[in-house]
C-alpha cells in the first residue's frame, strides 16, 4: 500500500508536514522529469493535475507498491463481454512485449492477456490479475485516468507518478454498460516504454467496442433495435434522455447522472400506457431516485410493433431540454473533463489552437481534438457559441 499517509490525524485535518511532503513529492517528479534521457518535455495539464492529487494523497514516487487482492470476478458479466476481443488483439501483438488488462469500475485488475514471455515482467510492476490500479493507491496511470474521466486516457513512461512504472507506457479506455450507460470497468494496454505506438489506444477502442456489442448482442433482439433508436435519440438530445422498454434501458451520459437502473421499471410503468397516443408528447412529471423529473416520451417503433420508448428528462418546474438549452447545457458542462474545460475557457478567451495548445503545454492537436469533444458534448456550431457558454458558466460559479 502507498506509505506517506498519517492515519492517525483526524478526519479533514492536514498537517504542516503533509503538505510539505505533498509539495516534495510534486517537486521530485518534476525533477525526475527534467533529468531524464531526453531533458525537460512538456506535460499536459491533465498529467500535472493528477500528479498534484498524487501528491497531496500522501503517495511517494519511490516507495509505490500496487495493493494486491486476490479476490477477483473472474466469471462476471464484464469478462466474459470483453474476453474475445481481448484474446484476438493479444493474438495479434504477440512477440511485442505488451499486456492487456481489463479491470473492473475501482481498478481492480480482473484478468491479463499477453504474450508468453512477458508475464514476468508484467507482473514486477502490478500488471496482473489482483492487483489495484486506482489513481489514488498507485498514482497517475492510465487506468485511474479512464476511471476519473470515463473516457480515455494514455499515460506514456515518466508521466508516471510512481517510479516504478516510467519504464511503461500504458493507454485505456472505460467500459459503460450499454444499457443503463454505468461504468463497468476500464480496458488497458501496458507495454515497454521503447515499443509504445499511437495504434494502441485504436486497438483498445476495438475491443471496447467489440465488448459492448457483445452486451447489447446478449440482451435480445429487442434491445438491439432500442440501442438503434438511442443511438439516433443521442445524437439529437440536448438533454439527458433515456430508451427503454420492460427489461432494457440505454442513457447517455447527462442521463447517467440522474437516472439509476431502478427507476426503469418506473420510467416504463409511465410511458408504455402512453406510446403511440398524444399524452406522451406532453410534460409529465415522475418521481425518481433522484427526485421528480420533467418528462415526455415518444414510441420506438420496430416494423409495425412498438418496440420501447425515448424518454426525455429534466428537472421538475422548469421546461424539458429543447426549450430549456441553459439548464442543459449547464448539465453537460458538468460533464466536460478538467482538460476539456480549460481548453474551452483558453480559446472562449480568443486563443487560437497554437497560443491555446502553448499556454497548457499540449500540442495544437490535442487541442483541436479536445475542441471537436467539447462542441460535440455541448452541441455547438462555433467559438462565439463557446463563449457564450463560458461566460454562462463563470456567472454562474460567480467568477
Amino acid at each position: 500500500m502507498a506509505a506517506g499517509v498519517d492515519r492517525g490525524e483526524r478526519p479533514g485535518a492536514v498537517s504542516k508536514a503533509a503538505v510539505s511532503g505533498a509539495d516534495n513529492s510534486m517537486q521530485y517528479v518534476l525533477d525526475r522529469l527534467a533529468d531524464g534521457p531526453r531533458g525537460q518535455q512538456r506535460i499536459s495539464d491533465a498529467i500535472l493535475l493528477s500528479w498534484r492529487r498524487s501528491a497531496d494523497a500522501g503517495l511517494i514516487p519511490h516507495e509505490i507498491r500496487a495493493p494486491y487482492d486476490p479476490d477477483v470476478d473472474a466469471g462476471g458479466r464484464l469478462r466474459w463481454a470483453a474476453e474475445p476481443g481481448m484474446a484476438t488483439v493479444s493474438g495479434d501483438l504477440e512477440g511485442v512485449e505488451v499486456a492487456l488488462l481489463l479491470a473492473d469500475d475501482r481498478g481492480h485488475v480482473i484478468e491479463r492477456w499477453a504474450p508468453a514471455g512477458t508475464a514476468s515482467a508484467m507482473d514486477r510492476i502490478g500488471a496482473a490479475a489482483g492487483f489495484v490500479c486506482d489513481e489514488g493507491v498507485v498514482g497517475t496511470n492510465s487506468i485511474g485516468g479512464a476511471l476519473r474521466t470515463l473516457g480515455a486516457s494514455v499515460v506514456l513512461g515518466p508521466e508516471h507518478f510512481a517510479d516504478g512504472l516510467t519504464a511503461v507506457s500504458c493507454a485505456s479506455r472505460a467500459v459503460t454498460d450499454p444499457l443503463s450507460g454505468r461504468l463497468l470497468g476500464v480496458v488497458n494496454m501496458t507495454c515497454a516504454r521503447r515499443v509504445y505506438s499511437a495504434v494502441m489506444p485504436a486497438l483498445i477502442g476495438r475491443v471496447v467496442h467489440e465488448t459492448q456489442q457483445r452486451l447489447i448482442g446478449d440482451s435480445g433482439v429487442t434491445a438491439t433495435a432500442l440501442h438503434a433508436a438511442f443511438l439516433q435519440a443521442r445524437r439529437r438530445a440536448r438533454g439527458p434522455i433515456a430508451v427503454l422498454d420492460g427489461r432494457h434501458m440505454f442513457v447517455n451520459s447527462a442521463g447517467a447522472l440522474i437516472v439509476q437502473a431502478a427507476d426503469r421499471a418506473v420510467l416504463w410503468d409511465w410511458a408504455e400506457p402512453l406510446l403511440g397516443t398524444t399524452s406522451g408528447r406532453a410534460t409529465s412529471t415522475v418521481t425518481l431516485a433522484s427526485g421528480a423529473q420533467s418528462v415526455r416520451c415518444e414510441a420506438v417503433s420496430d416494423g409495425d410493433r412498438i418496440a420501447g420508448a425515448v424518454v426525455w428528462l429534466g428537472t421538475a418546474g422548469t421546461p424539458i431540454s429543447a426549450t430549456n438549452p441553459m439548464t442543459d447545457r449547464a448539465t453537460q458542462w458538468a460533464m466536460l473533463t478538467v482538460s476539456e474545460r480549460s481548453v474551452a475557457e483558453h480559446v472562449a478567451n480568443g486563443l487560437t489552437n497554437r497560443e491555446t495548445g502553448s499556454q497548457l503545454f499540449i500540442s495544437a492537436h490535442t487541442v483541436d481534438y479536445h475542441l471537436r469533444q467539447i462542441f460535440r458534448k455541448l452541441d455547438l456550431r462555433s467559438r462565439v457559441e463557446l463563449a457564450r457558454v463560458v461566460a454562462e458558466a463563470d456567472h454562474r460559479t460567480g467568477r
